[in-house]
């Protein structure tokens, strides 16, 4: 019957004084139950920047999709969430059933529970929030209202088509205007899109889809992993598994954009492609500099790609693999500009590893005591960084949760809680993606008080 954060046992963060800081009722009207929240941050003597909202997408496998809005407090911890049905429907990647022929009989999760392969399936920019719903192959816009970041309104009647199948990631220009979003199914490709705060999305390729993949998919083998804008917007990467058992490389797909105002298309049709048999199973990226990618790869741990911004051609230097100890999934990446850190999560570890991004080097690695099986996809906010661990039945885990980690520097973050989802709350094994508002916000230190009881995590 509850949503709860939940303290691990390292320190409990003494409360602001309020006497209902412990209670907050759920914002939607479907009952009156309340959220028991224990601290998760220590008090500090400095200042600590937050964020002010975290969303993510249900993704429930042939049903309505909703889009999680999740109240990010003054302390860091996760508070009352919102739900708002995006119109489309979640769905997963086929995975093979393990029948004698090896076919692929059936949709069902992989034992990661990453239903969509993929990183980057909602995204935010400003007060723009997109997500794909993987189910109907579709796409739906949310406008974010500056003055309540929990209260979203949905643009256009119906979610926009995807002009293919199985659209798993998204990536938005501010400075074109434009969404582009990869299917990865078997109509795979990428299509773009103008983006209009009362129209919605208009598709602006004359040939959608001309932008294709063209791998064979397996599983998560041949799947499109992650897409995402450079920091300059003058390209859009692409990023596409390989398949380590068949020794086939990992693909990157770079195509140069047009900021001309006279073009429809402000995204190339045709790719600079780069094939990288040195990392078979690349994943979630992010650039940590103009020439510099850094990439998460299942089979090594990360890959410290080298992008040359004049040619597009992408490569992966033999002494530019970080190899990860004891991975499993590894998958899912985020960097934090205020320390020159990147961040990582394993699908089937409850750990995230920190790595220097000048350099790549490994500086440390931190386990949640939530009993988790893993986190899928990990996002930034001000001082804190938050993971999506979904149920996972096939790992005895039956319970979903946001886990927070507090940030004081570089090689200095720690577990401090988790923000549990009740069975009521329906939060499903396909739950995907992650994205923080970046209007993070400073908050000083305040009077505090302890909290004497909390509650376990089970």
């Amino acid at each position: 019957m509850y949503s709860k954060i939940l303290n691990t046992g390292f320190f409990l963060l003494p409360l602001l004084v309020c006497t209902e800081a412990a209670k907050f009722a759920l914002p939607f009207n479907t009952n009156s139950t309340a959220i028991k929240k224990l601290a998760a941050v220590a008090a500090e003597t400095a200042p600590i920047q937050i964020g002010v909202a975290l969303y993510f997408q249900t993704n429930p496998m042939g049903r309505e999709n909703e889009i999680v809005a999740c109240q990010i407090q003054e302390d860091g911890s996760i508070g009352a969430h919102k739900r708002y049905r995006t119109g489309g429907r979640g769905g997963a990647a086929p995975v093979a059933t393990g029948d004698d022929n090896g076919k692929i009989a059936k949709l069902q999760l992989a034992s990661t529970n990453d239903a969509l392969f993929s990183q980057h399936s909602v995204i935010i920019n400003g007060n723009y929030l997109f997500t794909v719903n993987a189910g109907s192959n579709s796409i739906t816009m949310f406008l974010v209202d500056p003055k309540d970041p929990l209260k979203l309104t949905r643009v256009g009647k119906r979610p926009t088509t995807s002009h293919g199948d199985l659209p798993v990631s998204l990536a938005y220009s501010p400075k074109l205007n434009t969404l582009c979003v990869a299917n990865s199914g078997k109509r795979d490709g990428v299509a773009c899109y103008d983006v209009d705060p009362q129209k919605g999305l208009t598709c602006t390729d004359t040939e959608p889809l001309k932008r294709t993949i063209g791998t064979v998919k397996d599983g998560p083998a041949g799947t499109v992993s992650d897409m995402f804008f450079t920091d300059d917007q003058k390209n859009l990467i692409v990023i596409t598994k390989g398949n380590s058992v068949k020794k086939e490389a990992s693909i990157v797909d770079v195509y140069r954009t047009y900021p001309d105002e006279t073009k429809k298309s402000k995204i190339c049709l045709e790719s600079v492609r780069s094939k990288i048999s040195e990392a078979p199973l690349l994943f979630g990226a992010v650039q940590v500099s103009p020439t510099k990618i850094f990439a998460t790869d299942g089979s090594i741990g990360v890959a410290k790609l080298t992008f040359d911004p004049k040619t597009l051609k992408v490569t992966l230097p033999a002494e530019d693999k970080q190899t990860i100890d004891f991975q499993s999934a590894t998958g899912w990446i985020a960097k934090n500009p205020k320390y020159n850190t990147v961040y990582v999560t394993d699908g089937k570890m409850n750990r995230v590893i920190e790595f220097n991004s000048p350099t790549g080097d490994k500086t440390q690695d931190q386990s949640f005591l939530s009993g988790q099986p893993g986190n899928l996809d990990v996002a930034i906010g001000g001082d804190f960084l938050y993971t999506l661990s979904p149920s996972n039945l096939a790992l005895a885990a039956n319970t979903s949760m946001i886990q927070v980690m507090h940030i004081t520097g570089k090689n200095k973050f720690q577990d401090v809680g988790a923000y549990v989802f009740d069975k009521d709350d329906d939060i499903t094994a396909g739950a995907h993606g992650m994205a923080i508002s970046c209007k993070s916000k400073t908050i000083k230190k305040k009077e505090t008080r302890s909290l004497l009881n909390f509650l376990p995590y089970f």
